[in-house]
């Protein structure tokens, strides 16, 4: 199964990156994984991603995506002197293997997809960050939260050309 082989990716790059996290991300429950979700780094938060897209609901895969995406875009703009080698490479790579798969089937329905994208506004906006501390970076924080505002807006203004694109080249629209 194509879902069962994007969760193993992300366990690859997290074990690359950070091998006992990594295997404690894959082995706890992921109600547990959930519940302690403000506490994990952000590739910790992809694997949460993918593991919920193989479990289900897809659905909520797809705000823990972009809760992900945020906060690995906050991380990296509040720390630019990070080596690129490191987690820079680690979370294009993980933006590649999990958020693909996960915004093919996200955009096929493009009210839930907005949905997902302020549920993750929300949920960020009322936890705390572990792995990069909100105070002292709120103007980094506030442009990246407002980019992903920004795409919700260009995603529901665009709802009708998204779904002929997706007919034209045979993806489902639900």
């Amino acid at each position: 199964m194509a879902q069962h082989g994007v969760t193993r990716r992300v366990f690859l790059f997290c074990l690359l990156a950070a091998p006992a996290a990594a295997q404690d991300f894959m082995r706890m429950p992921l109600a547990e994984l959930e519940k302690d979700a403000e506490n994990l780094p952000p590739a910790g938060l992809y694997t949460l991603a993918a593991r919920r897209f193989r479990e289900g609901p897809q659905q909520d895969a797809v705000r823990w995506l972009y809760v992900a995406q945020l906060r690995a875009r906050f991380r990296l703009a509040a720390t630019p002197d990070l080596p690129r080698s490191g987690e820079p490479a680690l979370y294009a790579a993980l933006n590649e293997s999990v958020g693909r798969p996960i915004n093919e089937w996200a955009f096929g329905d493009v009210d839930a997809l907005a949905a997902s994208l302020q549920d993750a506004l929300d949920w960020d906006a009322a936890h705390a960050n572990a792995a990069t501390p909100k105070p002292g970076n709120e103007a980094v924080l506030n442009r990246i939260r407002a980019g992903l505002a920004e795409m919700r807006e260009t995603v529901l203004a665009s709802r009708e050309k998204i779904r002929q694109q997706r007919s034209a080249n045979g993806l489902e629209n639900r």
